[in-house]
């Protein structure tokens, strides 16, 4: 059973919601508390799963709390429900609310994102991954990345097109904005799954209060993990982002599945991110470097997924960054994203390592015989080859 706190200054509400959630009493064990004073309380008594808090109430207000929690309790999901549209409090809320819910908030998509919260859960083979994750706000960006989306929104003649590419080409912007762009405070009416469409619907006037004026982006960022650079994983999930769309393309894929192709390949790795910028915090300092970027390779698939669908990412990039490595996991048939993913990342690591034409030996073994694609590589390859 999962243990849910919600948190709200109005007495009606709670009683509203707590009337709403009758139902649910055997699945979640839940509290009701009416300040952030105690809802803290709560959670020293007994930690919970998911935190639900108001964003404006009086003392400590919901982006307060939920930076508390994220301090002391990192492994608990944090969740905004607010029908106070202030950019300003919203903003605030970014870096330490993993979801923002509008309120009036049907009881059906308060369940929904609950649930799907406890369904994320199960990707993790540990708390401690919990933990990891949990302590992420915003994710650091490349530093070149980084000082080429500020010099460019300094610039009076800047594009929508000229930060979209930027952005679009760096896993955390990327991840970032997405995560932004879909939540319930920026309203859109459809999922946006493109850097190039997360700009548009934006603008550049927000895109610039968020990036200078509230620090959505950071630049600078440094591996915890001796020998392992950030660099690298930028470069290589920009390169199979790239080839994922033109094989997708090659493949008869419909132009939409192709950018979602791109979107996957740029957020791939993003659990190597969190790993090698968070991991000192909950590793044993003491352990030699090697048994951590093991376990960084062995358990990003997990970690980046869970962030991922944290932030509200469609299931099917959620599945295709847990899948990565083991596509035939993935729910569905045929040549599906995990699947595409998995195998130009592997061809883009061998094209990296040998400096020669990829070929398949990396690949899960039986995954493309069963779908009738092996004499496919040599195009692939050709694809690939030609990329750069």
């Amino acid at each position: 059973m999962i243990r849910v706190v919600f948190v709200d200054d109005e007495t009606n509400v709670l009683q509203a919601m707590r009337r709403t959630l009758h139902g649910m009493r055997t699945e979640w064990s839940m509290e009701f508390a009416s300040s952030g004073p105690a809802a803290l309380e709560a959670l020293a008594k007994a930690p919970a799963d998911v935190i639900v808090s108001d964003m404006r109430m009086p003392g400590m207000d919901g982006w307060q709390l939920l930076a508390e929690v994220k301090h002391l309790y990192p492994q608990t999901i944090r969740l905004i429900l607010s029908g106070h549209a202030d950019p300003n409090a919203i903003m605030r809320s970014i870096g330490v609310a993993h979801q923002y819910l509008a309120k009036p908030c049907e009881s059906a998509t308060l369940k929904a994102a609950i649930a799907q919260t406890q369904v994320l859960r199960n990707l993790l083979s540990s708390e401690r991954l919990a933990t990891l994750v949990g302590q992420v706000g915003t994710l650091p960006s490349a530093p070149v990345a980084f000082q080429e989306i500020v010099t460019c929104l300094q610039q009076p003649t800047a594009s929508v097109a000229d930060a979209a590419r930027i952005i679009g080409r760096d896993v955390a912007m990327t991840a970032n904005i997405m995560k932004l762009v879909n939540s319930a405070f920026f309203g859109a009416r459809q999922p946006i799954s493109s850097a190039d469409r997360a700009v548009a619907y934006l603008g550049l006037d927000t895109l610039g209060a968020l990036v200078v004026g509230h620090s959505v982006f950071q630049g600078g960022a440094s591996s915890c993990i001796a020998g392992f650079t950030l660099e690298r994983v930028w470069q290589h999930s920009l390169q199979t982002a790239i080839a994922a769309r033109a094989i997708a393309l090659i493949e008869k894929q419909p132009a939409a599945r192709a950018e979602e192709a791109f979107l996957a390949g740029i957020l791939h790795e993003v659990g190597k991110v969190v790993y090698a910028t968070r991991s000192a915090v909950v590793n044993d300092p003491a352990a030699p470097d090697d048994d951590t970027v093991a376990q960084m390779e062995a358990h990003h698939p997990e970690v980046g997924a869970y962030l991922l669908g944290l932030w509200g990412f469609p299931n099917s990039i959620v599945e295709a960054v847990a899948f990565h490595h083991q596509p035939s996991l993935a729910s569905g048939g045929g040549f599906g994203l995990a699947g595409l993913i998995h195998v130009v990342s592997r061809l883009v690591y061998e094209r990296e390592a040998q400096g020669t034409a990829p070929g398949d030996s990396c690949i899960e073994p039986g995954y493309l015989e069963k779908l009738g694609l092996t004499d496919h590589v040599p195009q692939w390859a050709a694809a690939l080859a030609a990329l750069h």
